[in-house]
């Protein structure tokens, strides 16, 4: 889209976002081919597109055209390889954020952990404005330094460590482990199945349409699917009945292999299975055990 400047300087401020400046220095006929290729992005066949937060997204277009503009000039990007994988980019701002990160490691899939160049860390805008203040254009300087326009005030949005899921599913999983373990009944244990089996089918079916139904490059391979398994919604009605049928009997015992199977994945592939859901695959795990255990004695 395309507005104004002021009207976006008043969004920004609004959002309490701040805003930087980078004068290019370009000369006439780069800022005309710089020009013209917006207006090309900005046609009417040109504004929508499949939008990929890693490698096509708003910065990583202004990275490209900018690149595309100056394609008969010689463009150095200096920016220092890090050594960093797009997890590790993600997570820099992520950090404050553990729910929204936990999410997102829980979405995304094993191809977060490849290493990212310099060139792709320019999905990021941050890294965008460092990017364009180290790279040159025939020998000299792209781009002056960067003039901070606006200054958002300070936020305190970290979210405190008992709220975090870390916390929140550790301690849950074992206040729920221990509910079990004393309770014989059976209310009890259904009680506790529906919300867990419901949660796990639901982020299962999330992860199998994102990694088998879109276009986005790291969704798939995903790990979390040992956890989070889309068959638990079918299974559910059963496991709440009286009996359990013997075919969900032997999925109980597939899916134990499973979860016994996520434990070492999370050594191995971490963060592409976070640390909360260690708590998680734990308590399904129990669940399972218990299950079988009940049910299964009642069948016999």
């Amino acid at each position: 889209s395309a507005t104004s400047f002021r009207n976006f300087m008043l969004s920004y401020q609004m959002e309490e976002r701040s805003v930087y400046s980078q004068r290019l220095r370009l000369d006439s006929l780069q800022k005309q081919q710089l020009f013209d290729l917006l207006l090309e992005n900005y046609r009417p066949e040109n504004r929508s597109y499949l939008y990929n937060f890693l490698f096509d997204n708003c910065t990583t277009r202004a990275r490209d055209i900018i690149a595309k503009s100056l394609q008969n000039s010689q463009v150095e990007w200096n920016t220092p390889d890090l050594d960093k994988n797009f997890w590790n980019l993600l997570d820099e701002y992520l950090a404050v954020s553990p729910w929204v990160q936990w999410g997102i490691h829980t979405i995304l899939g094993q191809r977060g952990n490849r290493t990212a160049t310099p060139y792709q860390y320019m999905f990021l805008p941050d890294y965008l404005m460092y990017g364009l203040n180290t790279a040159t254009i025939d020998h000299k300087h792209l781009a002056e330094k960067a003039q901070l326009l606006y200054e958002a005030p300070e936020q305190d949005n970290a979210t405190p460590w008992y709220f975090a899921p870390l916390f929140i599913f550790g301690i849950g999983a074992l206040l729920l482990i221990i509910l079990l373990w004393k309770s014989r009944g059976k209310a009890m244990l259904n009680t506790i199945v529906l919300p867990t089996f419901l949660f796990t089918g639901l982020v299962g079916c999330l992860l199998v349409f994102l990694g088998g139904f879109t276009a986005h490059p790291i969704t798939a391979p995903n790990w979390n699917i040992l956890w989070a398994n889309p068959l638990n919604l079918i299974a559910l009605p059963f496991l709440l009945g009286k009996h359990l049928p013997r075919f969900i009997a032997i999925y109980l015992k597939i899916y134990m292999v499973l979860l016994v199977a996520a434990l070492p994945a999370w050594v191995i592939c971490q963060p592409a299975v976070p640390m909360p859901s260690v708590f998680l695959i734990i308590l399904m795990l129990f669940l399972c055990l218990q299950l079988r255990a009940k049910k299964m004695h009642n069948r016999l």
